[in-house]
């Protein structure tokens, strides 16, 4: 089972229903402070129970919109969730079985005798007639939608799409199974989270929760004979090597990732020990230094390395089941607040790859550094804002309105964090200033450039007009870069009149061949290469050649090179004197390419 989508409904100050594409794998929202992003992911937090009592349920207090005193609507939270019916058949089962074990099996505890639910022998009569109407559905083992909703006000779910007909405590009782299956909801708070130094541990392991469950992820994840809870009564000689085992391993999965972000090389390590006579699991940071080590509670570290920490272990360790680990919900707010701009870029990357190979990324953030559109797809991006009644009001990209003529593809964001776009390039980036987002993924992904030329993406090509004079006004070495269509010699052809011939040796369009003189950047390719890169995307054979470019761009890196080694040598030549022609007006040598 996977989750397809979130409506969020009512819930705080997100009154019209707001609804979570997670198709898309990997969706920023943005915005300035205050604006309502950590509200998208707390409300998707609310929807599984299983974490109400985390983060002292803070996400589950003053639900209701605080700017309306007469709304009686309730905060509803909907899941869409795709399943096959084996799926449905197997969580089910078991739960039936373990029903039938309670009835079956007197377990003493506590001096009593834990008896069967109340209800429960009707609601398994009731589940298993209703698993006689998946049987036939199991043959074909087709996937199929269904939604769950969850009503904040009652703490109830309900269930549209199937099993509709079922009494209302089956419904419950079917709902409660399923959620606990779904894959994890994951919150990492980059400001309020603070990793504990020590641990109390339950003996014997029962209903974790927290922290005490990662580590017993931990433990389980070195080796799966090994336990947290167990290893407290080990001989002093076993738990020691049991501790260096998960040592070992921890520094595997967490230090050596951090020396990524460090600004700085340190070589650091985990020390954990148990304290039998207290019970207790200490945990601390270990620096070498001079091939000496000091060792640090983690909140002595800084708050990037805190940040860090946090993230990696939450990710890796959450106590949820594995089956469905790829399809994990991580919400991340503002992450890597903490950590420098060169480490956010890194940081970018690694929630892309995240994305990829482990789960669902949603995160709330203001900086630009993380919405790189080398790794961030800009159709993906939510931006958020709060009217002036208090209303929160999510808008993709595509449908937010900008204050001024749009002059390039980023320029919606930039003005949702109140960032002048032209603020972020820096002094030594040179510019190509493009029509459009796909002209820049088809120049990066063909021509290899330096890393200090920066390609600019506008809107059209009458917006690369507009966003010469900024060029000229922070005298920016760059060039216009117009199809070589009727739109883009007329564009280029006005822009000579603006800003007069001297300038206009900055103005370049794309170049043609005497068959066919007219040439947009689509048209840089052959359309057999379309067709293989749709077809080795797995895309449908009627793609378009935008979703195929921006497929591509955004494939993994092996995905990509198998890709570019079939294109033919017409698309190869046509971008070899294009870069031909960068080259010669940014006097480039051979040195500086990359």
């Amino acid at each position: 089972m996977r989750y397809k989508s979130f409506t969020i409904s009512n819930y705080r100050a997100i009154s019209s229903p707001f609804t979570v594409d997670l198709t898309k794998r990997i969706i920023p929202f943005v915005g300035v402070n205050e604006c309502g992003k950590t509200t998208i992911l707390q409300a998707i937090f609310c929807f599984d129970e299983t974490n109400d009592k985390e983060r002292k349920g803070e996400h589950l207090l003053d639900i209701h919109n605080l700017y309306e005193t007469d709304n009686s609507l309730p905060p509803k939270i909907t899941a869409c969730i795709a399943a096959t019916p084996k799926e449905l058949l197997m969580y089910l089962g078991e739960y039936i079985t373990t029903c039938k074990a309670k009835k079956n099996i007197k377990k003493e505890e506590n001096g009593g005798v834990v008896a069967i639910e109340e209800n429960e022998e009707n609601i398994v009569a009731a589940i298993s007639t209703f698993e006689a109407s998946l049987q036939e559905l199991s043959k074909r083992d087709l996937e199929f939608d269904f939604e769950i909703t969850r009503n904040l006000d009652e703490k109830k779910y309900y269930i549209k799409g199937f099993a509709d007909t079922l009494p209302a405590e089956c419904i419950t009782k079917i709902c409660s199974v399923l959620i606990h299956r779904l894959p994890y909801i994951l919150y990492n708070d980059d400001f309020n989270d603070r990793p504990p130094n020590k641990l109390e541990i339950t003996v014997p392991a029962k209903n974790l929760g927290g922290w005490e469950a990662i580590f017993e992820r931990v433990f389980r994840s070195t080796n799966s004979s090994y336990s947290l809870a167990e290893t407290i009564s080990k001989d002093d000689k076993t738990r020691k090597s049991i501790l260096d085992d998960v040592i070992t391993y921890l520094d595997s999965s967490l230090t050596d990732e951090w020396r990524k972000f460090a600004p700085k090389k340190e070589k650091i390590s985990t020390d954990i020990d148990i304290k039998t006579d207290t019970k207790e699991l200490r945990i601390m940071i270990a620096d070498e230094l001079n091939g000496k080590k000091r060792f640090f509670d983690i909140s002595n570290r800084s708050k990037g390395f805190i940040w860090y920490y946090n993230f990696i272990m939450k990710i890796r360790f959450n106590p949820k089941h594995l089956s469905n680990i790829k399809d994990t919900v991580f919400l991340l707010d503002e992450p890597g607040s903490y950590l420098h701009e060169t480490a956010q870029t890194s940081l970018c990357k690694k929630l892309k790859d995240i994305s990829v190979n482990e789960g669902i990324v949603l995160y709330c953030t203001h900086s630009p550094k993380l919405l790189n559109p080398q790794y961030i797809p800009l159709n993906n991006i939510v931006i958020v804002e709060k009217s002036s009644k208090g209303y929160i009001t999510p808008k993709p990209i595509n449908e937010y309105k900008t204050s001024s003529q749009k002059n390039s593809a980023m320029q919606p964001i930039y003005e949702a964090l109140l960032i002048p776009e032209y603020e972020t390039i820096t002094k030594t980036e040179m510019l190509i200033c493009v029509e459009g987002i796909y002209d820049k993924y088809a120049i990066e992904l063909f021509i290899d450039l330096p890393s200090d030329i920066r390609i600019f993406a506008s809107v059209n090509a009458e917006s690369i007009i507009n966003n010469i004079q900024y060029f000229i006004v922070y005298n920016k070495k760059y060039i216009a870069l117009w199809d070589n269509d009727q739109e883009g010699k007329k564009c280029q052809g006005k822009a000579i009149q603006v800003f007069g011939t001297h300038e206009s040796n900055n103005f370049m369009l794309l170049p043609t061949y005497k068959d066919f003189p007219v040439r947009r950047m689509e048209e840089m390719f052959s359309h057999e290469d379309i067709e293989m890169i749709a077809t080795n995307l797995d895309l449908p054979n009627s793609s378009t050649y935008e979703s195929c470019i921006s497929g591509l761009f955004f494939s993994g890196e092996k995905k990509k090179q198998i890709i570019k080694k079939k294109i033919s040598d017409f698309t190869k030549n046509n971008f070899a004197i294009l870069s031909s022609m960068i080259k010669k007006h940014f006097k480039l040598s051979e040195e500086k390419e990359t």
